[in-house]
């Protein structure tokens, strides 16, 4: 069942009560407590990739020049990422251990801050609590995506999530479609090397490239960023899809937890990058927030952060982890 209905029906809800990124925050809430209740539904693969790629085809038309000028404080911000990830690794290991009594290897797969689907292909192969594990990471992204949108309204006041209409210049449809189908193409030879969200990345790569020389003018229309972000949301809550209630119950808090502290220190490093580099607090926040990257990244674009900027910090973080997590799992092997 594709239950189309319940992503818009949430975001509805969540833009008609006033809720901080309605059209990602509405749909992730409804769908999630759908499926928790026992909803069945998925996202089609084809309808999922052509989501991201329009998230970065929004993430690419907003890039600029001046923008890249601050590429060189950015090594210092990428340090302090990392350096939040692995404590909050570390930390999440031995948390989940004495909370949920779960062991060692199964502890960190659940506690990495990100990198869901090569986590879970770790899990099966070692034989690992996969269920658990798997309801702790949706808990994650879950959370993240609620929450973020409140951290960044408490920190600015001058922000306004959710603003997808804006009085620039639209792109014609005629020169969308060709990125698009460049993007879709691209997305599909990058998804064969094993890059994470590729048909993302192929979609900041070509609207950067395009907009960037002039070919291209102007940003993708309102409607399709909107259906894209419903999509997404929609997406995040389809985790929750045949997860029973005693696993939830006995997973859902930790997760919540465990996220919290991730969102802690993930903070606590953005704020020191901010008042030592002097970068924009608030994309700083965007960038070193704990995953998912598909819906951090889109984060980013509901508040026109520097694209550039939020996406090479989650797309670096997700390739860290891709060592990080192997090492703690099998360092005892390696002495």
């Amino acid at each position: 069942m594709h239950s189309f209905w319940l992503g818009p029906l949430g975001a509805l809800l969540a833009w008609y009560i006033g809720a901080p990124a309605p059209f990602l925050t509405g749909p992730t809430t409804v769908c999630s407590i759908a499926a928790v209740l026992g909803l069945r539904f998925f996202v089609p693969e084809p309808i999922k990739n052509l989501s991201f790629v329009i998230i970065g085809l929004t993430m690419g038309s907003n890039v600029t020049p001046e923008s890249l000028i601050q590429a060189s404080k950015w090594p210092f911000s990428i340090i302090c990422m990392l350096a939040s990830v692995i404590l909050i690794s570390i930390l999440g290991k031995h948390f989940l251990i004495n909370l949920l009594s779960m062991d060692k290897k199964s502890s960190t797969l659940a506690s990495s801050p990100g990198h869901l689907s090569f986590v879970l292909s770790i899990s099966s192969d070692i034989k690992g609590e996969t269920a658990q594990i798997t309801v702790i990471q949706s808990t994650r992204v879950l959370t993240l995506t609620l929450l973020t949108p409140l951290i960044v309204m408490l920190t600015n006041d001058n922000v306004v999530l959710g603003r997808v209409i804006n009085s620039n210049e639209l792109i014609p449809f005629l020169d969308l479609f060709i990125l698009m189908a460049a993007s879709i193409l691209s997305g599909f030879f990058i998804q064969k090397t094993r890059i994470p969200a590729a048909y993302l990345i192929a979609g900041m790569c070509c609207s950067t490239l395009s907009n960037g020389t002039g070919l291209t003018l102007g940003e993708v229309p309102p409607f399709f960023s909107i259906l894209a972000f419903v999509i997404l949301g929609t997406l995040i809550g389809a985790r929750f899809v045949c997860v029973n209630v005693l696993q939830l119950r006995s997973s859902f808090f930790g997760g919540v937890l465990l996220t919290l502290i991730g969102a802690f220190f993930s903070l606590l490093f953005a704020y020191i990058t901010y008042k030592t580099t002097g970068l924009n607090f608030v994309e700083t926040i965007i960038a070193f927030a704990p995953g998912g990257l598909e819906t951090m990244v889109a984060m980013g674009t509901l508040i026109e952060a520097d694209p550039t900027y939020v996406a090479i910090h989650h797309i670096t973080r997700i390739f860290f982890l891709s060592f990080l997590v192997p090492f703690l799992i099998y360092k005892k092997d390696l002495r």
